[in-house]
């Protein structure tokens, strides 16, 4: 307190003299001023009354008049912000920290734009500050015109002026509120959805033509065959749905598979609207390109097709040809028969004519195909008789399938020897030769009908007893009746050594090798 009394009275006593009463202030001044409040410096009363600290507040709106006018019209952020219109400006603005002190506490992140004269709203509340606030200039300074940040997405190039807002609004900048209507060219249904640069071609909105063709002669699918006025066959309410009724409005009804087709299908580039030519009513006009038989059946397509379908053919092959189509050729497709580019021979209805390249047998039975095969199926009930053949099917080759005989099938080539077939089946190994007919029946392989005693040797007492190798066991080419001698067999058994010579029987006997029985 007496520090307070000896300033008060220290002011009273200079009071007289300002410059010492300066000098003063600038002593007891607890820091520099700001940059922006420099030249006042020297100035305390520019923005203090002496010995009061609650008055300063006025001085401040003195000095910053369209703050002041702000509050006066509670307009801006110091005139719509309750507490920024009535607290003291030092509260937020401190001054004495120096030159290079910012004394705007303003938290960014934070602040409501809606204590300002431009609310955010739409994209803008998405916009960060630095987008329209540069720092070289103060944020009540900011421009608040559409045009000051967007001149730059001006896609009109400014030929429509700088009121964006006339047309466009914050919420979404490419769906404007310009009602089209109130032009002489109504937009009515496709036409309001399209941007409008797909009629305005580089911003021009001025005489903008308003005939169909002026825009869409660009997309014009028929290449200008059909003229210039689109309204007679198109609208705006759906392009593809055409108004023009081809049965009504021309001499060619539109019927099955027609009904379907595009215009260019038929109407191909050169195609002339005034001036038709009737000569593209043909079918073979429209569908040469289709045509598979490459005009080996002539241009009168009509006389087999029709239009519910192409593939729906009215072609009677059996009672328009001597030909009719049974089994497996009533599947077929024309050109399995009528090959292209032979339309100038007459086709041969033989077999072999169609199937040279299918014949296994490679021409060996002869061209006649039908003696075996039938027009059901190739393989289905083949009629041939191997009895009437060189080789009748008896026994169990009748059961036989014919490749078991038949490697190939060129049959003609195939061997009718049994050894042939039967070599590996041959248990004998060739020691009773090659004729297997000679004991085996083709009946059952293990029926057999030989009798040993219809040879020269017949089998009686221990004879009877072995098997036929025991004795036949050398690989023989044909079946040999030979005369036997015992020594022919009995050699290894011989205890004499050959000393008795070879005729075994004159003391054995076939009863009983060791008990020999001496002839006189």
């Amino acid at each position: 307190m007496r520090a307070l009394f000896a300033l008060i009275l220290l002011f009273t006593v200079l009071g007289n003299n300002e410059a010492m009463a300066v000098e003063v202030e600038k002593f007891l001044m607890p820091g520099e001023l700001i940059s922006g409040h420099e030249e006042y410096e020297s100035e305390c009363t520019r923005c203090h009354v002496r010995l009061r600290d609650t008055t300063q507040r006025q001085l401040c709106l003195d000095c910053h008049e369209l703050v002041a006018d702000d509050i006066g019209k509670k307009m801006g952020f110091h005139g719509m912000d309750r507490s920024a219109s009535n607290l003291e400006c030092k509260t937020c603005h401190a001054d004495h920290r120096g030159r290079d002190a910012s004394i705007v506490s303003l938290d960014q992140d934070n602040f409501d734009h809606r204590l300002t004269d431009f609310e955010l709203i739409g994209r803008h509340t998405q916009v960060e500050c630095g987008a329209c606030h540069s720092a070289e200039t103060k944020f009540r300074e900011t421009e608040m015109a559409c045009y000051a940040c967007h001149s730059e997405d001006d896609a009109h190039d400014g030929k429509l002026g700088k009121k964006c807002d006339q047309c466009h609004s914050p919420n979404e900048w490419g769906k404007t509120g310009f009602d089209h209507d109130k032009t002489d060219f109504k937009l009515k249904f496709s036409h309001k959805e399209v941007p409008c640069s797909a009629c305005h071609i580089e911003g021009k909105y001025k005489d903008t033509p308003k005939q169909c063709v002026s825009c869409h002669a660009i997309r014009d699918v028929h290449a200008n065959r059909f003229g210039n006025k689109c309204e007679q066959c198109h609208q705006p309410k759906k392009w593809d749905q055409v108004t023009f009724d081809h049965d009504r409005d021309t001499d060619y009804p539109l019927r099955g598979g027609h009904l379907g087709q595009s215009c260019n299908a038929c109407h191909a580039i050169g195609y002339n609207a005034e001036k038709p030519d009737k000569g593209v009513r043909s079918c073979f006009s429209c569908h040469r390109d289709d045509d598979i038989h490459k005009g080996s059946n002539g241009e009168k397509c009509r006389d087999c097709h029709e239009v519910r379908g192409w593939h729906l053919t009215q072609f009677d092959h059996d009672t328009k040809t001597s030909f009719p189509l049974r089994g497996g050729h009533a599947d077929l497709e024309c050109e399995a028969c009528h090959i292209a580019g032979a339309e100038d021979r007459k086709l041969d209805t033989d077999c072999d004519n169609c199937h040279r390249q299918d014949d296994v047998h490679e021409r060996a039975l002869g061209e006649n195909c039908a003696q075996c095969h039938n027009d059901a199926a190739w393989q289905t009930r083949v009629r041939f008789d191997h009895d009437l053949a060189a080789f009748p099917l008896i026994g169990q080759h009748a059961a036989l399938g014919c490749e078991a005989c038949h490697a190939s099938s060129v049959f003609t080539e195939t061997e009718s020897e049994c050894i042939d077939c039967h070599r590996n089946d041959d248990v004998h190994k060739r020691s009773l030769g090659e004729e297997c007919a000679q004991c085996h029946n083709p009946n059952d392989w293990l029926i057999w009908r030989f009798d040993h005693d219809d040879t020269k040797f017949r089998l009686r007492h221990t004879h009877s007893e072995i098997h036929c190798d025991s004795c036949h066991n050398k690989p023989l080419d044909s079946y040999v009746g030979a005369d036997w001698r015992c020594i022919d067999c009995h050699r290894r058994d011989d205890v004499h050594e050959g000393k008795f010579g070879a005729r075994c029987n004159k003391c054995h006997s076939e009863k009983s090798f060791s008990s020999p029985e001496i002839q006189p």
